[in-house]
């Protein structure tokens, strides 16, 4: 069990530079794409919000842009070279991300039918 700890708290801090990630796309989309920003229900990042955003309808944009940025790319981001950068970087946090947690959640089910 030692082992799993800190794939564990590992694979949570790239969970966290995710947010973080997503959270510097919303940014860029407010900051240079704000009329798309508007369309998508102005999105608010996981950790700070904009004066603009409402805090309910601004977290389901933010719930539904998380997951469907990973998906399709907003047409916003073809012109806009650190949006797409961001946007693959957020892609590839979340791929290691989740490959990371079913390999750990593996090595936790193998430790613990060894120790049955």
């Amino acid at each position: 069990m030692i082992i799993t700890g800190p794939i564990f708290l590992a694979l949570m801090g790239i969970l966290l530079y995710a947010f973080i990630n997503f959270g510097r796309l919303v940014k860029i989309e407010y900051q240079r794409h704000n009329k798309e920003w508007i369309r998508d229900g102005k999105p608010m990042g996981f950790f700070w919000r904009f004066p603009e955003s409402s805090w309910l309808s601004s977290s389901f944009a933010m719930q539904k842009l998380s997951m469907q940025w990973l998906f399709k790319t907003p047409d916003w981001t073809n012109n806009d070279a650190e949006a797409r950068d961001r946007l693959r970087k957020l892609r590839r946090l979340l791929l290691i991300f989740y490959v990371g947690i079913i390999i750990w959640f593996v090595i936790c089910m193998l430790i613990y039918e060894k120790n049955i």
